[in-house]
């Protein structure tokens, strides 16, 4: 398989921006995190799975998708793990070459936040996963992280570990060539891409990557 994508109960955004994503993507996996499926439904998509306590879905609802064949695994409301996690456990159990994760960003911060941190999980298990909404898109760097087509774009950087080593930016009006960044700074926020292939390298931690998809456009624009 080649990609699972998980939607989960946050905001969605742009219906027709996901409508062309899913469509793109021909050999995948589309998991529901419980209501999830209601973003689902509106875009007039089935999900194959829906994962979850279930308490944003009616009955009505749940009886109806699973007369369509979708495969519903259930958990108790009260329960360690949040939905998101729960279906990002799901996926990864397929061995696909990637997860894409959208309704996960905006929000709640405290469910954002956990989100972000789902990213290392999905790393640890070798599977590159990234957050994506109609404006941006946050993944975990490889050792060499590629941008392409994205000249003036804007992107950031962000560790997540303790302290990130050997960070190089090729293709960025602000270059690095072997620096550190720590957790507790900001020196790798607003930074634009300058040329027509970007390149990350990373020798050692985690390192954030946040990409705005379109020039001068950000959420809080909207």
């Amino acid at each position: 398989m080649d990609r699972v994508i998980i939607v989960s109960g946050g905001r969605l955004g742009d219906a027709e921006f996901f409508r062309r994503r899913v469509s793109a993507v021909k050999n995948r996996l589309l998991v529901a995190c419980d209501g999830g499926a209601r973003h689902l439904a509106t875009l007039g998509i089935g999900p194959d799975v829906i994962i979850g306590d279930m308490d944003s879905l009616s009955a009505e609802a749940l009886a109806s998708w699973e007369r369509r064949g979708v495969k519903i695994v259930r958990y108790p409301v009260n329960k360690d793990f949040t939905d998101t996690q729960l279906a990002l456990d799901y996926a990864l159990s397929c061995r696909p070459v990637a997860v894409e994760i959208w309704g996960a960003l905006g929000g709640r911060i405290d469910h954002t936040l956990a989100n972000i941190y789902l990213l290392q999980r999905a790393w640890e298990a070798g599977v590159q996963a990234c957050l994506i909404d109609e404006f941006t898109e946050v993944s975990l760097a490889e050792k060499e992280t590629k941008i392409a087509g994205a000249a003036g774009c804007l992107v950031s950087i962000i560790a997540l570990s303790p302290v990130v080593e050997g960070i190089s930016l090729e293709g960025f009006q602000y270059p690095l060539d072997g620096e550190n960044l720590s957790f507790a700074e900001s020196r790798g926020i607003s930074n634009i891409i300058t040329a027509p292939m970007a390149t990350i390298r990373v020798n050692r931690g985690s390192l954030l990557i946040v990409r705005y998809r379109r020039a001068g456009v950000f959420p809080e624009a909207d």
